[in-house]
């Protein structure tokens, strides 16, 4: 194969060497988040107003908005509120998802520190923490609602 009309394939046509490069430090990059954690601290962050499942589509860029609150409520054994909300063109609805209390944010803050810190990527911090659950009412606020 002649190389003289591709100049990209001609000027990689020498020595080739790996791609993987041994580490020069001690210090390693942070490791990208996975989609599950972005979810889940977008979820968080929506406080009582909740998020539908287009809201996972446009913002996180993620698919299957339903399946990352049911995930949810499968592994921490909570209940989600969900409300019917028509789509702004008339045609079908989508599920406006909520977290319900202050208790059910701390256990999702909870699964998503956990998962961060086993798998190495940055958690919530406390400050975070803190503004998150200030979203939320607390149980005797709840009584009153």
């Amino acid at each position: 194969m002649n190389n003289k009309n591709r100049p990209l394939q001609a000027a990689m046509s020498g020595i080739r060497t790996s791609d993987i490069k041994p580490a020069t430090s001690v210090t390693q990059a942070p490791k990208r988040t996975p989609k599950k954690h972005r979810a889940r601290v977008y979820m968080l962050r929506t406080g009582v107003n909740g998020w539908t499942e287009n809201d996972i589509l446009f913002i996180c860029r993620l698919s299957s908005g339903r399946n990352y609150a049911s995930e949810l409520e499968r592994l921490l054994g909570i209940q989600l509120e969900r409300q019917e909300e028509k789509n702004p063109d008339g045609i079908g609805a989508h599920l406006r998802y909520r977290i319900v209390s202050r208790t059910d944010a701390m256990k999702i803050i909870g699964l998503v520190n956990r998962n961060a810190h086993a798998a190495g990527y940055a958690a919530l911090t406390e400050p975070e923490v803190n503004a998150i659950l200030n979203l939320y009412p607390a149980a005797a606020e709840m009584e009153r609602i």
